[in-house]
């Protein structure tokens, strides 16, 4: 183990939260290192370049990291838990398999105990988090229907991704029932955006987008970040924080590539 050269920020991960606070320091002119356990994705070894692809999702492309047993994941105990893992442990995080789906929180989830009863309010509002969402838009590249009278108003960069024969059908059942219904807001590319090329329908958007169409991580904020300065160190995996006696953090511990 060696002692490496005082930094001013670390941050552990690299996926959605690690790369926008990466990105958002880089101004400042501080020493910025980012420690991720996995690697660099490569779109070429995504699903949706094999005919494969199906077969690939089950296996080394799994949402779930026990199913998925690549060497930067570790096993995950959800014997107790009503919700099932879903992770990527690589730059970008779960940006690289989700399936770009791009909502924001509607105002009112914000005000859970004052309007039903339950939780608690946050301490921030939309109106305080809207300047914010906007500039991750843009950053990411959102694709839909302004004007959806559900949401306050907001800017979208991109056309809507085309419903398609399924949601078509849906549409058609909620305009019989009576029920309101939006094209959903999706972080994927429907025309050529921040120097990706636009979305040609390879379908398993949930295990990689080998077009890079499909807004990650690794390819808006973390290419950026690095362009102004920030360090951004793959293959080491944090093992413990290192607290003082005030028990504030002072450093980590870590495992990198040997």
């Amino acid at each position: 183990m060696t002692r490496a050269d005082p930094i001013d920020v670390l941050i552990v991960g690299a996926g959605a939260s690690g790369a926008a606070v990466a990105w958002s320091l880089a101004e400042t002119g501080m020493r910025i290192v980012c420690l991720e356990q996995g690697d660099w994705p490569n779109p070429t070894d995504y699903p949706s370049t094999t005919p494969q692809s199906e077969f690939l999702q089950l296996g080394p492309f799994s949402y779930n990291p026990n199913v998925r047993n690549r060497p930067e994941d570790y096993p995950i105990n959800v014997d107790d838990s009503p919700i099932a893992i879903a992770n990527f442990n690589g730059v970008g995080g779960g940006t690289v398999l989700y399936a770009g789906h791009f909502p924001r929180f509607h105002p009112s989830d914000f005000r859970v105990k004052t309007l039903d009863g339950v939780a608690d309010d946050w301490p921030v509002d939309y109106a305080r988090l809207e300047p914010f969402y906007a500039e991750n838009d843009r950053m990411m590249g959102v694709a839909g229907l302004a004007g959806d009278p559900a949401y306050p108003p907001k800017e979208v960069q991109l056309p809507p991704v085309p419903l398609g024969q399924l949601g078509e059908t849906l549409a058609s059942g909620f305009n019989r029932l009576g029920w309101h219904w939006w094209p959903s807001d999706s972080a994927i590319a429907t025309r050529p955006y921040g120097g990706r090329d636009r979305c040609v329908n390879l379908g398993p958007c949930m295990s990689g987008c080998s077009q890079g169409a499909k807004s990650s991580t690794d390819l808006t904020y973390w290419p950026q970040a690095e362009r102004a300065g920030v360090e951004l160190r793959t293959r080491c995996r944090v093992r413990e924080l290192l607290v003082n006696d005030e028990d504030r953090v002072t450093g980590v511990i870590y495992y990198d590539a040997d």
